[in-house]
């Protein structure tokens, strides 16, 4: 371990950071196999800055933003800029545009959300009441691949996904031919490119569902969003997040396989109990299989190769080992799993945390302070 200072990309000082390099050996694993915690050289840059009620966080440039504190900011050295507005105290949760201008903020567990632009509002967003205080409000906002900026969310039903220009509120998905099916719609997402979107939601009873969408054709036909491109069908699956346009990574519940579907399943590569699958979209394959000690929570792509897991702590994983190379146990990220977390109490729910896939950092709030880590991308191959 060494402990320096250093520069970011903007050239502000940062305070002294801790670059890990810690090799542990421990005997190889084969995809398939269940995986122990173990380290190894994993370089990343860590450090930390007090800040205290911290209500969300979004990364914008070399800031992170409190926009459900009003847009309090704060500069990778500590420095705080304080909030220039005020909003309603329902609100506990946001998320942001690429570039950080445009940001919702929303109740996790209501039906309603605010679309900020600059800090500014825009307009109100909505959802269906029909068991909002159970799962998380499904929204997201990304650029399509011709660039313009789309907000995904579920205004009318539960089941429908609506998209819709942010600038000006101009529906694209609304049509009198729409009939969804009975799925409830959370954790949208966009692939890096804008080409696919996708929803880690669920059905009764409750049952979590991965399905994907194909962005060009849902804007010519909306009914697309009604069924889909399929869903992943492997397992419970219970999260996920793109690796590039056309595969994913999906995690599953802790829920115990059913001995009759193993049998029939045989040796087909599958999603299992408290697993993660790569699944490429374009083939409809499961390219990668393999189980963990516990499930795997909330997901999030670092490059190609890696992952970040979320349940109980922070764990990098390699997807082609099937290693989980490093775990942060300082830190406590919640035990969220699925989209349900209507039961998740104090220390259980997720802190405020946000990721930046393009650069590949990582914060995350607690009481007292915010911790922020950074990949070296091209050192762990993912770039």
């Amino acid at each position: 371990m060494v402990r320096c200072c250093g520069r970011n990309r903007s050239g502000r000082t940062l305070l002294p950071a801790e670059f890990f390099f810690r090799p542990c050996p421990a005997a190889d694993v084969h995809v398939g196999a269940a995986v122990g915690y173990n380290a190894w050289m994993v370089p990343f840059r860590q450090y930390s800055f007090s800040a205290t009620r911290i209500r969300s966080l979004c990364w914008r440039g070399d800031e992170l933003v409190d926009w459900v504190g009003g847009g309090r900011a704060f500069a990778l050295d500590g420095q705080e800029q304080g909030a220039p507005t005020q909003y309603a105290d329902h609100f506990d949760a946001a998320t942001t545009s690429r570039d950080g201008r445009f940001a919702v903020i929303y109740e996790r567990l209501g039906a309603r959300g605010l679309l900020l632009k600059d800090g500014k509002v825009l307009r109100e967003v909505n959802r269906s009441s029909y068991r909002a205080a159970a799962y998380e409000y499904p929204v997201a906002l990304f650029h399509e691949p011709d660039g313009r900026l789309l907000l995904a969310h579920c205004p009318r039903s539960y089941c429908a996904v609506e998209l819709e220009e942010v600038e000006t509120g101009r529906p694209l998905t609304a049509s009198a031919e729409r009939e969804p099916c009975d799925f409830f719609h959370r954790r949208l997402a966009a692939s890096p490119h804008g080409k696919r979107l996708l929803s880690a939601g669920w059905a009764w009873h409750p049952l979590g569902i991965v399905e994907f969408f194909d962005v060009a054709r849902a804007l010519t036909d909306p009914r697309h969003l009604d069924h889909g491109s399929g869903s992943v069908c492997l397992a419970e699956e219970d999260s996920a997040c793109w690796l590039d346009d056309d595969r994913i990574v999906v995690g599953a519940s802790d829920e115990p396989e059913d001995p009759e579907e193993v049998r029939e399943a045989g040796d087909e590569a599958r999603l299992r109990s408290c697993g993660l699958a790569v699944y490429d979209l374009a083939s409809r394959r499961c390219l990668r299989t393999f189980q963990l000690p516990e499930q795997p929570g909330t997901i999030l792509p670092i490059g190609r190769r890696h992952l970040l897991s979320l349940y109980r702590h922070p764990k990098l994983i390699d997807l082609s080992s099937a290693r989980v190379l490093h775990v942060w146990t300082e830190l406590a990220s919640g035990l969220q799993n699925s989209s349900i977390i209507w039961h998740l109490k104090d220390d259980a729910k997720p802190p405020p945390m946000s990721f930046d896939p393009a650069i590949g950092r990582f914060a995350i709030a607690d009481r007292n302070r915010i911790t922020v880590i950074e990949f070296d991308l091209s050192a762990l191959g993912s770039s």
